[in-house]
């Protein structure tokens, strides 16, 4: 059984009417950069926004500065509660991740946590 080692977060907030913008001038090329065909169901600023925020937070949480947004996906549970699937080596044991994404006042947020793991046996 893996020992603890600790639990890391990450958090972003995206403004909607900012990000819209710049799906408005970046269109196509941004949107096949940024997310996953799964990802791309609902394109409505907002829905997209919240996936934004939640691959940000994953980003942070990790300390990640890599252009690595296809390497991260959002999906949903048939619950509808959203996920992280991680499609990159991060060199970590990572036993659970949840993520949360809320939009409200023209601002979608997600926080994103991980509970980090460790095979080395205590002495």
């Amino acid at each position: 059984m893996a020992n603890i080692e600790g639990v890391l977060t990450g958090i972003d907030i995206v403004d909607i009417e900012r990000f819209k913008k710049v799906l408005d001038a970046s269109g196509k090329v941004f949107l096949e950069r940024v997310f996953l065909e799964s990802e791309l169901s609902d394109i409505h600023p907002e829905h997209l926004a919240g996936i934004f925020a939640a691959k940000e937070a994953v980003k942070k949480a990790f300390g990640i500065t890599d252009d690595i947004w296809k390497k991260i996906e959002v999906r949903k549970r048939s619950s509808r509660k959203p996920e992280i699937v991680l499609s990159v080596d991060l060199e970590l044991e990572i036993i659970s991740t949840d993520v949360s994404i809320s939009h409200d006042g023209g601002n979608a947020i997600a926080v994103f946590v991980a509970l980090i793991g460790s095979n080395q046996n205590e002495k």
